[in-house]
């Protein structure tokens, strides 16, 4: 499993260098991954399967030449005050108006098949979705509120239409940092 997240993260960046314009997250039109970058203070409750909110930061930064945003995320998720390290990587796709997010965990815990948004600036917020064959589908939404907060949930459905997995969280930006600036 981590030998097929390797390649994968390996092939990414290697279609990158072929297609530099292809996926270049600061040309994301709404600016809606730079709106992400920064150092946010987060709450997450999971629904299902088992009930239990912690919290956690996440800084968030450029990556690769601004291709992509990176965050990388520290979340006490079992209770123990031990935190779980969590890597994100998001990026604006030019060419089908989509962006495409990904997810590692210090557990070894590995998302191979990308989470797949598309922004709607009349409702500010984006719809995401993924496809995980077997497994089912996820579905969820991000929304930038008002008062400077963003929030999520993202739920995943198996087969026979039952809902495996229910989360939700809240950030707050904290602070600006001279590595989560763009330059």
């Amino acid at each position: 499993m981590r030998f097929y997240a390797f390649f994968l993260l390996a092939m990414t960046c290697l279609l990158q260098a072929v297609a530099p314009e292809a996926a270049r997250a600061e040309k994301d039109p709404g600016g809606i991954l730079a709106r992400r970058v920064g150092v946010w203070n987060a709450k997450v409750t999971i629904k299902v399967p088992i009930q239990k909110t912690f919290e956690g930061q996440e800084k968030i930064g450029w990556a690769l030449k601004h291709n992509y945003l990176m965050g990388k995320g520290f979340y006490d998720d079992k209770g123990d005050g031990k935190e779980t390290e969590v890597i994100n990587l998001m990026t604006y796709n030019q060419f089908d108006n989509r962006y495409y997010m990904w997810e590692f965990k210090a557990n070894s815990q590995v998302q191979p098949i990308p989470t797949v948004g598309t922004w709607d600036a009349g409702k500010e917020q984006m719809t995401l979705s993924a496809d995980y064959g077997d497994m089912g589908t996820g579905e969820g939404i991000w929304k930038f509120k008002k008062d400077g907060t963003f929030t999520w949930t993202y739920e995943i459905t198996n087969k026979k239409g039952e809902v495996v997995s229910s989360v939700a969280g809240t950030q707050s930006k904290n602070k600006k940092t001279k590595e989560t600036t763009k330059k």
